[in-house]
């Protein structure tokens, strides 16, 4: 999101009291608000199904790694049991 200051909210808000009016300026800024409040919770709503998707696509790879790094582990525990035994 663009960062807006309080300096750029007070232009914003000046320049729209004179072109609307003190009557309707009031209800477009609780628009704007709406608006805002929809987009954040739409955006939320997106980043949520996005982890979720991610986190289905690397629950089975952590599984697949956590494996192999079982199997790597073991056979190289083999391996020092071997040479140990045949250093002797």
């Amino acid at each position: 999101m663009p960062d807006i200051g309080f300096l750029e909210l007070l232009v914003i808000g000046s320049i729209a009291f004179l072109i609307l009016g003190p009557e309707r300026t009031p209800e477009f800024f609780a628009q704007i608000g709406r608006l805002v409040r929809q987009g954040r919770a739409w955006v939320g709503d997106v980043k949520q199904q996005i982890e979720q998707e991610t986190r289905a696509l690397k629950e089975p790879i952590q599984e697949t790694k956590d494996a192999l790094d079982e199997g790597m582990s073991s056979m190289d525990s083999k391996l020092n049991t071997n040479d140990d035994s045949k250093n002797k």
